[in-house]
């Protein structure tokens, strides 16, 4: 899954899933129900338009939420104790 970022004329975002090559509005519950399948984030899509600030923030909000899964993914040190 990855998210697609797309901005309009008229300087106003939207954002959409694609799941298995189709786009879908966006839904946070549907999101987290794709991210617990598919365990990561694939890098966005980011349209013209954006900042380079901008770019790099979605970017790096893709990276952070990565980061949260695969860390629940390692084992715990503390339960191999």
């Amino acid at each position: 899954m990855k998210l697609v970022f797309k901005k309009d004329k008229g300087h106003q975002i939207s954002v959409l899933q694609e799941v298995a090559g189709k786009q879908l509005d966006f839904n946070y519950v549907d999101m987290i129900k794709a991210l617990i399948k598919s365990r990561k984030l694939d890098a966005p899509e980011i349209s013209e338009g954006f900042t380079e600030g901008e770019i790099k923030s979605i970017k790096s909000m893709v990276d952070r939420i990565n980061k949260q899964i695969s860390a629940m993914d390692e084992p715990d040190a503390e339960a191999d104790s």
